[in-house]
């Protein structure tokens, strides 16, 4: 059906750059004693997302609510990574 274009792994490239702010917005959470939470990291990162708008063959792919979902999954996945043993919890 799909193959793996260079247009999805430049989508899979930037997701990763964006999960990589995530995870150190989470990390710097933890550091301080915060627990990190994934709304409040979603709501974050959907900020810093604003100018995001990946295309594939000239269709535009992050309409707004695309673009929340993938806030809140990336901040969820960095929360699962950086809190040990909340991968069982809500976060993701």
């Amino acid at each position: 059906m799909f193959g793996t274009s260079p247009a999805i792994i430049g989508l899979l490239k930037q997701m990763g750059a964006y999960l990589q702010v995530a995870l150190k917005r989470a990390a710097l959470d933890a550091a301080s004693g915060v627990r990190p939470d994934p709304d409040a990291l979603g709501a974050w990162l959907l900020g810093e997302m604003g100018d995001w708008d990946p295309k594939v063959k000239g269709k535009s792919l992050a309409d707004p609510d695309t673009r929340k979902a993938a806030a809140r999954l990336l901040a969820g996945l960095a929360c699962n990574l950086i809190t040990p043993g909340a991968s069982n919890e809500r976060a993701a």
